[in-house]
C-alpha cells in the first residue's frame, strides 16, 4: 500500500461568491437585530456594492479580450459593456440596474465620505419630544443604512449575477454561478 498521494486540485476563485455569502450573513444579522445591526446594514450594503464589481471583473475577463483596459472603468460603465456584448437589455430605470446605480453610488459614497454638518429645528408637541429626544440627527449617508436598502443591495447583487450568468456562454460558467472545486488523488507507487 502506498504512503503517499498525488493530489490534484483546481478552483476558478472569484470573490462575488464571499462578498455576497458575507452581505447575506450581514443581512440575518440585521433582520434578528442581532448586536451591531446597524454596522450589519452598512456592511450588507458595501459588500453588494463590491460583489457587483467583483461579478463585472470576474465575467469581462472571461468573454472580452483585453479586459485588463476596462478594469478602471466604474462598475456601471462595466454593467453596460458587459450586457452590450452578453445582449441583456439593460435599462438604467428599471430594476436591477437603476438599483445597481444607486448601489454603485452609495459603495462611493461610503468609500469617501465626507464629513456633514447636520443641523436641524423642529417644533414639536411634548409627545413627539418625549419620543425623539435621544434620536442623534443623522447625515444623508445614514438615512441610506437601513434593513430595506440591504435586502435591496443583496437582491441587486443576486439577480445581476443572475441575468450575466443566464446570458453568457455555458463554457465560460464555470466557478461564476456557484462556487466549486474539483479535484482527484491517486496513490504514488513506493519504490
Amino acid at each position: 500500500m502506498s504512503s503517499k498521494l498525488k493530489v490534484t486540485r483546481s478552483r476558478s476563485f472569484s470573490a462575488h461568491h464571499m462578498l455576497i455569502g458575507a452581505a447575506r450573513a450581514a443581512v440575518e444579522d440585521a433582520e434578528a437585530k442581532r448586536p451591531g445591526w446597524f454596522y450589519s446594514q452598512l456592511t450588507a450594503i458595501t459588500l453588494c456594492g463590491l460583489a457587483i464589481e467583483a461579478i463585472c471583473n470576474a465575467i469581462g475577463k472571461r468573454i472580452i479580450p483585453d479586459w485588463k483596459d476596462f478594469e478602471s472603468a466604474g462598475p456601471n460603465a462595466k454593467l453596460r459593456l458587459l450586457c452590450d456584448r452578453l445582449n441583456v437589455k439593460y435599462d438604467r430605470h428599471a430594476e436591477p440596474w437603476s438599483s445597481a446605480r444607486w448601489l454603485s453610488k452609495q459603495r462611493n459614497a461610503i468609500a469617501h465620505a465626507k464629513p456633514q454638518v447636520i443641523e436641524e429645528e423642529h417644533i414639536w408637541t411634548r409627545d413627539e419630544y418625549d419620543r425623539q429626544r435621544t434620536d442623534s440627527p443623522t447625515s444623508d449617508l445614514e438615512r441610506e443604512i437601513t434593513l430595506g436598502n440591504a435586502n435591496r443591495a443583496l437582491r441587486t447583487a443576486k439577480d445581476i449575477l443572475l441575468q450575466l450568468c443566464q446570458a453568457i456562454p455555458v463554457e465560460y460558467r464555470l466557478g461564476l454561478f456557484s462556487d466549486a472545486w474539483e479535484g482527484s488523488a491517486s496513490a504514488i507507487r513506493d519504490d
